[in-house]
């Protein structure tokens, strides 16, 4: 990856974003675009005061990049767009700068529109092709355990990919959720039906992991670094366990792209993990 898009609003919940940013792009030796989209000036009655705003906010984001010592060596662009819609503009600056990677902070959902159509970082999802790194936490070291939850699709080996690009040296923990269907025809062939279907997904997960063997080469992933298990029950319920017993600082997931019966949600897991993840999220979509 040689270029990342960082989307901030410069509020205090997506410093985490900033500094992760930063982290990523000195590790991996990649050029970090900054974009930041002015809401409206309802006070800027001319050109002067909105050129004095925005050079206001280009200074503050030059300033949190000289106060980085992380950054010092870190090649950057500042962008600041005024009274744009904001996922319009961060899928489409992606596109001008190529990034690979569009990095954004985490944000509650404060106000009730955003509980109807999605938040901005949703909507860069939905609505983008970009893959998503969501950061939640304060970076205290690059990422070190991420689990990838897979359902074999385009979607989560493009996920696994990336997670791969971002993180060389870190421990990989492939995981597979399943259910298995009530049959009420006798416990006995309930739980041959069981057995069936647990050996059914095993066998999926050797396929795709045998699929994937050249990206693991690539990033010359050692075999102790990459392991893999399926297990059932619900998949935002076993993801988020397996990353609290891994330790895990990310969590890799992909989206088919499709929208459900509601228009503003992703579906299911992505969406779930989105709304109260246990740590970073990485979404992508599959290609």
């Amino acid at each position: 990856m040689k270029n990342f898009l960082l989307a901030t609003d410069l509020a205090i919940e997506t410093d985490c974003a900033f500094d992760r940013a930063i982290k990523l792009a000195t590790s991996l030796k990649a050029k970090l675009h900054i974009l930041h989209v002015c809401p409206p000036y309802p006070h800027a009655s001319n050109k002067t005061q909105k050129f004095s705003l925005k050079q206001a906010t280009e200074d503050t984001i030059q300033k949190y990049l000289d106060d980085s010592i992380e950054a010092k060596n870190l090649q950057t662009s500042i962008t600041i767009i005024e009274s744009g819609e904001a996922f319009i503009e961060i899928i489409n600056h992606a596109e001008k700068v190529k990034a690979e990677l569009i990095i954004m902070g985490m944000h509650g959902k404060s106000k009730l529109r955003d509980m109807f159509i999605g938040t901005t970082i949703e909507r860069v999802i939905r609505k983008g092709i970009k893959p998503v790194l969501m950061v939640k936490d304060k970076p205290l070291k690059d990422y070190r355990n991420i689990v990838v939850g897979t359902d074999f699709s385009a979607g989560s080996k493009h996920a696994l990919h990336v997670a791969l690009e971002l993180a060389p040296k870190g421990i990989f923990h492939l995981l597979h959720c399943y259910d298995i269907p009530d049959t009420y025809i006798g416990d006995k062939i309930k739980q041959y039906a069981g057995d069936v279907v647990a050996k059914s997904q095993n066998d999926r997960m050797e396929s795709f992991v045998n699929d994937n063997c050249n990206a693991l080469k690539k990033f010359s992933i050692e075999p102790q670094n990459f392991r893999h298990k399926t297990v059932q029950g619900q998949v935002y319920t076993c993801l988020s366990q397996e990353v609290i017993s891994t330790e895990s600082e990310l969590i890799a997931i992909g989206t088919h792209g499709r929208a459900g019966l509601m228009f503003y949600k992703l579906g299911g897991c992505a969406h779930a993990i989105l709304a109260n993840p246990p740590c970073d999220v990485l979404v992508a979509k599959e290609l």
